[in-house]
């Protein structure tokens, strides 16, 4: 095994289109991912994905997050540095990021692909089978004239596999292919919408249609129902897919099933062995199949499976009752044809579980009917579903369990010649499908107190962001929000340039105003503090950009991927309205000649300083600064010169200053300090480097000195047109006492050029 970057292997996943463009959310991906996310869970390496946001303005998702900057992708830190081996989803679609991989790859660094349009290794799906069996079931329901929705054409990979299968199926068939039932719908929903509606709007007669995959097919059965027509009764319609959204639409969308979890699952455990055992990647072809359901004409499979009660592969029972081992084998075989009828994803991470779980249901089944009495396979089937609801996992797909205990029941060695056994099943069998439903219901009832709760949540937050003008205050915000929302942590960093680096530094946002701002190296990320040494983590990098502008990522626990989109894109517009309010405080404040505070600001300042002042009994000092006979400089050498000599003076004011000190331009040629908690002698001592330095000034037409007049107040007696009115006076002494001098006015008495008082 390689030298790690961390504890453990680190994988990055990186799509090729942004995972939170469009109107609804990219469930292929979502799929994939549980299954990569489950797998990596299992084998303890961490996950980091470069999850893009795309552009509000362009919902194609072409904006993906990458680790390259470029004009068409938001970069993030998940790269070669930071990890030690890529899952890259294509298409890519674009040249530039396939050379950038294809120049890894030859430098060693292992990539894997899903799916077809780039090179190997990848893991793929069998497109053309999966097409040629959504043809020919259109065909076996009586369509002669079926449509094709096409994906992306510049998509060398499944999109043109599937339209090539299309085409060979349609010949198949003997069926017409006419070059005006195929569009393109680009894989996406709104794609799919348009594509429909161009299609019954040309007047082309067509009673099926065939879509490349389901995002595209369930904007397609919007587009028909907003026509007045009805699936499947004017139009039938298959996806290809079989995402988690095909069963929730009316009709339930038929469609080509992939095993999404499964080829994440593969994918993260390939790049695993590879990375831990040196195991080599290889190409893996995934098969599919037909789900039909009512968009194609056919009974929902749960329905059609519960109507089977004969037995599907009986096996022969003895007249005498069998041995024991021969009754553990029935129960077996019944258990794995039970776990058979399972959607992937609730057998896998916890395969062993769902076996006991299984086994356990078959026992009480059995022993219920041996002893005649319910209550075994009843207690046992309340015990295993508020285990299901416990752990969060979806109860609905137990209903096929059922079906299959319905159908394989007989195999169990009872006396099934007996009325009351038979009543005794099916009454436990109805009894389970009930509390199966029950089940659900709470199900469906609590996420939607759960997502009734985020979305106040979030509701809140957006409120409390969009008036929020400072930084720390919205990371603030954002962490008091973060429980009720579902994300267990974050962390929010924005780019620092250096040289012709956009990206080089990253700055983590602390919502603690005591905490100075954490500052890295971006692809050192995750720098080692970050996260607690022995967390498994699983991160989700997602941009900051506000229209096109990258101001940095948001590194999210990818656990609850939801809400991920509405936080990074309100973060954005919040950053980038307080750098914007920011400059224009600091137009409103600045003197744009000198880069020093104006008058505005030393008054705001020195308002506040001296309810300070008041507040603790601190002494506080201002210097009234001007510049000797700069009118006659101004005069002789031009404005121009003049200038430089105002910026020449600035700069040496900010030379003698201490750190806590305010400079300001007040006038003209006049300048200001204010001192918080300094006495005379501080301030004298202040003024004596500031002449020093004016002194030691070169880069000017002719020499200039400056004339201060310093004024100290302190406890109830301040007040800020005294505390000026006094500097002013102590000002007016020194230019009248010969300037080029510093002058206090407590003690009306003047400091002269070696810095020793005098009598005036």
């Amino acid at each position: 095994m390689s030298k790690l970057k961390r504890d453990r292997p680190t994988i990055g996943i990186l799509p090729g289109w942004s995972g939170l463009a469009g109107i609804i959310p990219d469930r292929y991906l979502a799929s994939v991912l549980a299954g990569i996310q489950s797998a990596a869970q299992i084998r303890e390496c961490h996950i980091l994905l470069a999850w893009g946001l795309g552009r509000v303005t362009d919902p194609s998702g072409t904006f993906p997050a990458w680790p390259v900057t470029s004009p068409d992708s938001d970069f993030v830190p998940v790269g070669p540095w930071n990890t030690e081996g890529l899952i890259v989803f294509a298409p890519l679609r674009h040249e530039e990021r396939s050379r950038y991989l294809q120049e890894l790859s030859h430098q060693g660094y292992p990539i894997l692909f899903i799916a077809t349009g780039e090179r190997e290794p990848m893991i793929s799906v069998d497109n053309e089978s999966g097409i040629r069996k959504a043809v020919a079931h259109m065909v076996e329901h009586g369509h002669r004239r079926i449509a094709f929705i096409a994906g992306d054409p510049n998509d060398q990979g499944d999109s043109k596999l599937r339209l090539h299968a299309y085409y060979l199926a349609m010949r198949e068939h003997g069926l017409e292919i006419d070059p005006g039932l195929v569009i393109q719908g680009w894989h996406t929903y709104l794609g799919g919408y348009e594509a429909t509606r161009k299609l019954i709007d040309s007047g082309s007669k067509f009673t099926a249609l065939v879509a490349s995959d389901d995002n595209c097919a369930i904007g397609a059965m919007k587009a028909i129902l907003d026509k007045g027509l009805r699936i499947p009764h004017d139009m039938a319609i298959v996806g290809f897919d079989d995402q988690p959204d095909a069963v929730a639409q009316v009709p339930p969308l038929a469609s080509i099933h992939v095993p999404l979890t499964l080829i994440g699952e593969q994918a993260l455990t390939m790049m695993f062995d590879h990375i831990t055992m040196n195991r080599r990647l290889e190409s893996v072809r995934i098969p599919t199949r037909l789900i039909p359901r009512q968009s194609c004409g056919c009974i929902p499979q749960v329905v059609s499976s519960a109507g089977k009660g004969e037995s599907q592969s009986p096996l022969p029972v003895s007249p005498s009752k069998p041995a024991e081992h021969e009754i553990q084998l029935i129960k077996k075989q019944l258990v794995n044809e039970m776990v058979a009828m399972l959607p992937h994803a609730s057998r896998f991470p916890y395969g062993e579980r769902t076996n006991r779980l299984c086994t356990d249901l078959i026992d009480a089944f059995y022993t219920s009917l041996q002893e005649g009495d319910r209550l075994q396979f009843q207690t046992t089937l309340m015990d295993f579903l508020y285990g299901l609801e416990m752990a969060d996992e979806k109860t609905d797909p137990w209903q096929e369990i059922i079906s299959a205990l319905r159908r394989e029941m007989t195999q169990l060695p009872v006396e099934w010649e007996r009325a009351e056994i038979q009543s005794l099943a099916q009454d436990m069998l109805h009894q389970a499908r009930a509390a199966i439903i029950e089940s659900t219901q709470r199900q469906d009832y609590r996420h939607q107190y759960q997502r009734e709760i985020m979305s106040q949540a979030l509701s809140e937050l957006t409120a409390r962001l969009n008036v929020t003008l400072d930084k720390r205050e919205a990371v603030a915000a954002l962490d008091a929000h973060l429980t009720t929302i579902g994300v267990r942590h974050v962390r929010i960093a924005l780019f620092e340039p250096e040289a012709d680096d956009p990206v080089a530094w990253s700055v983590l946002l602390h919502s603690d105003q005591k905490l100075t701002n954490y500052r890295f190296a971006t692809r050192e990320f995750p720098p080692s503090t970050f996260y607690p040494q022995d967390e498994l983590l699983n991160l989700a990098l997602v941009p900051l950009v506000f229209q096109d502008e990258p101001l940095g990522y948001v590194a999210f626990d990818a656990g609850n991927l939801g809400p991920c989109a509405i936080i990074a894109r309100q973060l954005a517009a919040t950053f980038k309205a307080s750098d914007l309010h920011a400059q224009v405080v600091e137009l409103s404040l600045t003197d744009p000649l000198t880069g020093i505070y104006n008058r505005r600001y030393f008054d705001l300042f020195l308002s506040n300083e001296i309810r300070q002042s008041q507040r603790f009994g601190h002494a506080l000092t201002i210097i009234m600064i001007d510049i000797d006979h700069f009118k006659e400089y101004n005069d002789s050498f031009g404005h121009p010169a003049g200038d430089k000599a105002l910026q020449l003076v600035a700069m040496c004011l900010r030379k003698g200053r201490r750190h806590a000190d305010v400079l300001a331009r007040i006038g003209g040629e006049e300048f200001a300090l204010i001192l918080p908690e300094t006495g005379i002698v501080g301030a004298v001592e202040v003024a004596e480097r500031i002449r020093a330095a004016m002194i030691a000034a070169s880069d000017l037409k002719h020499p200039l000195t400056l004339s201060m007049g310093v004024s100290t107040l302190g406890g109830d007696n301040l007040a800020a047109d005294v505390l000026i009115q006094q500097g002013d006076l102590a000002l007016y002494e020194a230019k009248r006492a010969g300037r080029n001098r510093i002058c206090v006015f407590e003690s009306k008495s003047s400091v002269n050029e070696s810095g020793f008082p005098e009598n005036d």
